[in-house]
């Protein structure tokens, strides 16, 4: 197979509709895709490692990378700054690579305005009693900060009209392999809503 061209491909959904899940199947299933490392000021949860699930930044340092523009995207997010680095993100695009981010809808609305030849890609839990009890089955969040993120959510699905495709994330293979096969036919300058 021959491909046109290389684009990043944005992976978006409330948090614990299980984007980071879909993420990690696309990149075991698919070679010509790499994992954009987004840089972030909250702190480092369990066996997370700095440079892979993120690059963890204080909160000065980031504030100076967005003074010094390297940064693609960046918003805020319950308390803490996450952003995606231009400088990542060219340089895989330049080694014939598909970039795949998992970003948020606020970063993902200004990424799309900067690149607007990414592939944008929304999921949504399978309903919101779902995502709640994935949410609460975690146990990594007070009370409080799950409330927050299921409202978030509520938001977060409103915004989902932005983007180029959307999936319930009721089977994580089914859709990594839905969302592969759309990558190589934009690849390929096919039509993807068909």
């Amino acid at each position: 197979m021959t491909l046109k061209n290389y684009f990043p491909i944005i992976v978006s959904s409330p948090s614990g509709a299980g984007k980071s899940s879909v993420c990690d199947a696309i990149l075991r299933k698919c070679e010509d895709v790499e994992y954009s490392v987004s840089y972030t000021t909250r702190p480092i949860r369990g066996s997370e490692v700095d440079g892979v699930d993120y690059h963890f930044v204080s909160e000065d340092e980031f504030k100076n990378m967005i003074e010094q523009d390297e940064f693609l995207e960046w918003a805020e997010y319950l308390g803490y700054y996450y952003g995606t680095s231009r400088k990542i993100i060219q340089e895989k695009l330049s080694r014939n690579k598909f970039v795949i981010l998992d970003i948020e809808t606020k970063g993902a609305l200004k990424f799309i305005k900067k690149m607007p030849e990414a592939l944008s890609i929304f999921l949504f839990p399978p309903s919101m009693k779902e995502l709640e009890r994935r949410l609460r089955s975690r146990k990594t969040d007070a009370h409080e900060v799950i409330e927050t993120r299921l409202s978030n959510a509520r938001h977060e699905i409103a915004d989902s009209w932005h983007y180029d495709r959307f999936f319930i994330n009721d089977d994580i293979e089914k859709v990594s392999d839905k969302i592969i096969e759309i990558i190589y036919k934009k690849s390929e300058g096919k039509d993807i809503y068909g």
